[in-house]
């Protein structure tokens, strides 16, 4: 990689929590890991990319949080992800680092911080993963992003029942969305039948490491069944 790993992003915390949810990572993975906290912990200094202000945090609240939804990820060789609002990269760069096989695209509409996720694709040196500068309301119109993938994630992009509305455009047939919702859920949203399939909260239990956290997964119905 072109940049060393530094020692303020503590590999043990993050051996630690891998070992807590049970994700296992090459020793190249884990040096990636590492040294994208620290240069988010670099940027952090100068620019607004995230909230979080410790190279703690950042691997607890970013990395450790966005590679707990690895088990909700379908299996396949080509499956396409898109994460909007991504910000600094969570959970778009952890998930494409641990599973180097997903499509991934991060969607941005910050200049600053597409600049910042940019600079990361090239100093982690990931292929298979771009950046897209845009608000989401807008590029999901676009023909070629319409139902264009497996898998969209997002963390604290708008209240639940407006990201639905606003993300399930991107979503293939039979395409989920995962939506972080922090340590509390809010009511189930009332989503008209024909555009999903299937709604429910799931409880990610808490580690030693990590609070209890609340995913919001939302399936959707296959296109030919739609009216």
């Amino acid at each position: 990689m072109g940049a060393g790993v530094s020692g303020s992003a503590p590999p043990s915390l993050l051996a630690r929590g891998l070992a807590e949810i049970g994700v296992s990572l090459g020793e190249k993975a884990a040096q990636q890991l590492l040294a994208y906290a620290a240069e988010v912990a670099r940027w952090r200094q100068r620019v607004n990319i995230t909230g979080f202000r410790e190279p703690g945090q950042i691997v607890r609240e970013g990395i450790l949080r966005s590679l707990r939804l690895l088990p909700l990820l379908p299996e396949g060789d080509r499956i396409s992800l898109a994460d909007v609002g991504s910000g600094a990269g969570f959970p778009g760069i952890p998930l494409k680092v641990a599973r180097p096989n997903l499509r991934v695209t991060l969607i941005e509409a910050s200049r600053r911080r597409t600049s910042f996720l940019l600079h990361s694709i090239r100093l982690l040196e990931l292929e298979g993963i771009s950046c897209l500068r845009g608000r989401v309301e807008v590029l999901n119109e676009a023909p070629a992003l319409r139902g264009a993938f497996d898998v969209v994630t997002a963390r604290a992009l708008a209240p639940l029942r407006d990201a639905i509305g606003l993300l399930t455009p991107l979503l293939a047939s039979r395409g989920s969305l995962l939506l972080l919702q922090g340590r509390s859920s809010e009511p189930l949203p009332s989503v008209p039948p024909q555009t999903m399939q299937h709604i429910e909260f799931m409880t990610i239990l808490g580690t030693p490491t990590l609070p209890a956290e609340t995913v919001a997964v939302i399936r959707r119905l296959d296109v030919s069944r739609e009216t």
